[in-house]
C-alpha cells in the first residue's frame, strides 16, 4: 500500500514535468525556425544539383557560386567537397563578377541586385534563390512557402534557355512556372 501512495504523490510532479518538456519542444523560437528553414533550403540546393545535367559536364568540379550573405549561403559553404554525380562540389562564396565559370548560382535573399545578375549570366548556369517570385522573374529554381512547408518553383523555359536538362523526377515534385 505504501508504494501506491508514493506513486500517487509523484504523479502530479511527473505529469507536470512531462507537460513542461512537451511545451519546451512544442515552442520553437523564431531563430530556431529560421535556422531549420535555412538547413532545409541548403539541403534542397544540394539535392537539386543531382537532378540537373549540364552540357559537356566532364570531370571537373561542379562549381556552386553563392551571392548574398544569408544563413543558406553559409550552410552551402559547408558542402564544398561533397560528391554529386561523380564530381566534387566546389562552393565559391561571393564570386564577384566572375560568374562565367559557375555551374550553379545560389542568390541569397539579401542580394538586392539579383535582377542585374540574371541579366548578365551567359551559358549554362543553374540559378537558384529564395527571393519571392524568383522563378517567375526568369530564375530557374525558386523556393516558396506553402502552409509552412518549403517547396520548389521551376521555370523550364529558363532552364532550356540555359541549355540545362532538369530531371522529370524533379519536375514532378515542383510547381512549374513560366
Amino acid at each position: 500500500m505504501r508504494a501506491s501512495a508514493s506513486r500517487s504523490r509523484r504523479s502530479p510532479f511527473v505529469l507536470g514535468g512531462l507537460l513542461s518538456l512537451l511545451l519546451a519542444f512544442a515552442y520553437t523560437p523564431a531563430w530556431a525556425a529560421g535556422e531549420l528553414e535555412a538547413k532545409i533550403k541548403a539541403a534542397y540546393v544540394f539535392h537539386v544539383l543531382k537532378f540537373v545535367d549540364w552540357p559537356q559536364a566532364g570531370s571537373e568540379p561542379l562549381r556552386l557560386c553563392v551571392t548574398g550573405t544569408d544563413a543558406v549561403g553559409q550552410l552551402l559553404a559547408e558542402l564544398s567537397g561533397k560528391q554529386i554525380k561523380d564530381r566534387s562540389l566546389r562552393v565559391d562564396m561571393d564570386p564577384g563578377a566572375d560568374l562565367g565559370g559557375c555551374h550553379a548560382l545560389y542568390i541569397g535573399r539579401s542580394e538586392r541586385r539579383w535582377h542585374d545578375i540574371l541579366g548578365r549570366l551567359r551559358g549554362s548556369v543553374l540559378t537558384i534563390s529564395d527571393v519571392d517570385g524568383f522563378a517567375s522573374a526568369g530564375g530557374i529554381v525558386g523556393f516558396f512557402s506553402d502552409s509552412g512547408r518549403i517547396k520548389l518553383d521551376i521555370n523550364p523555359d529558363a532552364a532550356r534557355q540555359a541549355n540545362l536538362k532538369i530531371s522529370a523526377k524533379l519536375l514532378e515534385l515542383a510547381r512549374t512556372v513560366q
